[in-house]
C-alpha cells in the first residue's frame, strides 16, 4: 500500500465514522416520523458503499461481486423501510 492510498482510506474511515455519529444523531432526535428513518437509511446506504467500493476493493470496474453487495444493500434498506412504515402505521 503506497501512502497515498493508506491516506486515501484514512479519510474515507473518517467519513464512515462521521456518517456513523451523523447517523446516531439524527435517529437520537428524531421523532417518530418517515423523514428521519429515510434519513438514517440514507446515511447507511452512504457507508455500506463506501464499504463495498474502498475496504473490499471494488471501486474499480464492474466486477460481478460489487454489483452484488450493491444490489444486496438496497435489499436490506429497502427491507428496513418496510419495516419501519409498518411499525409506524401499526402504532
Amino acid at each position: 500500500m503506497t501512502r497515498r492510498q493508506h491516506e486515501e482510506l484514512v479519510g474515507i474511515l473518517a467519513m464512515l465514522i462521521t456518517f456513523a455519529i451523523g447517523g446516531a444523531v439524527v435517529s437520537a432526535l428524531a421523532g417518530d416520523t418517515v423523514i428521519p428513518i429515510l434519513a438514517v437509511l440514507g446515511i447507511a446506504f452512504a457507508k455500506g458503499r463506501l464499504v463495498v467500493l474502498d475496504f473490499l476493493e471494488l471501486r474499480g470496474g464492474h466486477h460481478p461481486m460489487r454489483v452484488a453487495l450493491l444490489a444486496w444493500l438496497c435489499i436490506l434498506l429497502t427491507a428496513a423501510f418496510a419495516r419501519s412504515l409498518t411499525a409506524f402505521w401499526i402504532s
